[in-house]
């Protein structure tokens, strides 16, 4: 019988897969069906595994012997060892490989979850707690499991978990995952954006489908409409075909506006920018006729290495993009890490443990607090000046004071690298405090970008990832579009362009507005692109 829900937000498609359920470190366990010729050998790499887990267990405890605290680890560790060597875990994973012709890691995990459940409903308190030790040795024994031949995926996988940090919507999507659902999260978090500028179907604050799936059912996502349906009949499924159909329709009509130019019907120019975050998100770009680049966030960079990206690093990664977009304009926001990124400010910075990150270092406060960091990320960037049309942003400002200490930065890496040519420093605007004060920011910035996203989140003092205020995040609201005319009421008294940055800029019932005010462009994930540019040729 199926199952039916709703989400808080999706990532747009449509997709019918399999479940693959997540751990809490977001394992990606392989799972699939067996020949009955291959079960020996699957029990054989079971047996293996055990072994090496045995003996690598025993090594540790020798080691410990001699550790000051040995009398509280080696019971530990001694119990792991007996829990390897139980009858019954490995009695019932071979039972599972032969009878019903999984793998052994789909075989394993199975046996595992049921002595989890069997531990979580003990009465006794001790006992319930040995549940972390069933999911310890079950960790031991999957890193000794060798990577069988075996495709990964036989069938589309969707994958489910708690939540999903943006460098896991990035993994999926390189491994070919057809979509994912997580029960929390919120519209325009980061990991939302993501999915969306790379095209990853996907759901977000989906609650009840983590509990109520198990590994191998049949899931619908409907990212359109913010949907799921587990377990789909065949009338359910046959719509979602008809459904699917209709959708590829619908974007193949679009096609015709990637090499139209970016104007209103009495032909005002306003340029169609992409938002993207890392390399692959160019040709993507590319294949919706984006005019340039209005946001690269350069975090993605940052967050992959385990210690802070060179200069060397960062200027080959950002030349990628350059030799990518041609003589396209490229703006390069600088390093934005706090807020849902905080692990990684800890991992790089080290010293920042503020209670709030939301409201504490980050942005060009985290910069100007370690402006050897910065030094170094600008004169990456103007390392490609010379050949590309780019701009520089600064995040997260409240102050004209900040800029200058940037800009001032920025012209001594010019002088060391001798880069002659003008580099366009913007403001971004993002922040109520900004708007405020945007005639007095606009004399020091060559441009101004507006952070939608984060001036609704900070202006209406909603998380903006928080399933539970969702209702509240309302770009509509009167406030944010006041806050809006502000600025751009500013730059234009100054007379410096001014561009509006996230997903607001995607919002076709916003771009008659944005023409009435004159903005100089919108900066948008790349997917949404050709519905504005046929919406903005109608106005």
């Amino acid at each position: 019988m199926s199952q039916q829900g709703h989400a808080v937000a999706g990532s747009g498609g449509l997709v019918l897969g399999v479940v693959q359920k997540l751990d809490e470190k977001h394992h990606i366990i392989p799972e699939y069906k067996v020949e009955e010729h291959q079960t020996e050998a699957e029990v054989r790499r079971f047996s293996q595994a055990i072994l090496q887990a045995r003996l690598s267990l025993q090594d540790e405890m020798m080691l410990l012997k001699e550790h000051p605290h040995a009398n509280e680890l080696l019971p530990i560790l001694e119990s792991h060892h007996l829990m390897l060597s139980d009858p019954e875990l490995q009695a019932g994973t071979k039972r599972f490989i032969e009878e019903d012709k999984i793998n052994v890691e789909w075989a394993l995990k199975r046996c595992l979850t049921g002595f989890e459940q069997a531990f979580e409903h003990m009465d006794d308190i001790y006992l319930k707690s040995r549940k972390a030790d069933i999911t310890q040795v079950g960790q031991r024994i999957f890193q000794y499991l060798d990577a069988s031949p075996l495709a990964l995926h036989q069938a589309q996988s969707i994958m489910l978990a708690t939540d999903f940090a943006p460098s896991d919507v990035v993994t999926m999507w390189r491994d070919g995952v057809a979509g994912f659902a997580a029960s929390q999260g919120g519209k325009d978090s980061h990991t939302m954006i993501v999915a969306r500028g790379v095209g990853l179907t996907g759901l977000v604050g989906a609650q009840g489908l983590f509990e109520q799936a198990e590994d191998g059912d049949v899931l619908l996502l409907n990212a359109e409409e913010n949907t799921w349906i587990l377990n789909p009949s065949p009338d359910e499924c046959l719509a979602y075909d008809i459904e699917q159909q209709q959708l590829n329709e619908k974007r193949d009509a679009l096609k015709i506006y990637a090499n139209q130019p970016s104007q209103s019907k009495d032909g005002y120019y306003l340029p169609l920018l992409a938002n993207i975050e890392f390399v692959e998100e160019v040709d993507i770009a590319l294949q919706y006729g984006v005019d340039g680049i209005g946001l690269f966030r350069t975090e993605f960079l940052f967050m992959q290495s385990a210690t802070l990206p060179s200069e060397e690093e960062q200027r080959a990664y950002y030349q990628k993009i350059v030799q990518g977009m041609g003589n396209k304009p490229i703006t390069f926001r600088l390093l934005d890490v706090g807020a849902d990124k905080l692990v990684h400010v800890q991992a790089l910075f080290g010293d920042y443990d503020g209670e709030n990150p939301a409201l504490g270092l980050r942005g060009v406060r985290m910069l100007l607090r370690k402006p050897d960091i910065l030094k170094t990320q600008l004169r990456a960037i103007l390392g490609c000046a010379k050949t590309a049309n780019i701009s520089i942003l600064v995040p997260m400002v409240v102050s004209t004071a900040e800029m200058l200490a940037v800009r001032a930065l920025l012209e001594e890496a010019k002088a060391e690298l001798d880069v002659r040519q003008d580099i366009a420093l913007g403001c971004m605007i993002e922040v109520p405090a900004a708007a405020l004060i945007a005639d007095d920011l606009a004399k020091v910035s060559d441009f101004f970008s507006i952070g939608s996203n984060d001036l609704v989140q900070y202006g209406l003092a909603v998380d903006r990832s928080d399933e539970h205020v969702g209702y509240l995040y309302d770009a509509n609201h009167v406030a944010i579009k006041r806050l809006i005319q502000m600025a751009v009421d500013a730059a234009n008294r100054q007379n410096i362009p001014i561009t509006v940055c996230g997903e607001l800029a995607a919002n076709r019932a916003w771009t008659q507005t944005f023409l009435d005010m004159r903005v100089s462009g919108l900066s948008m994930t790349a997917r949404h692109v050709l519905a504005v540019r046929k919406q903005l040729r109608a106005l």
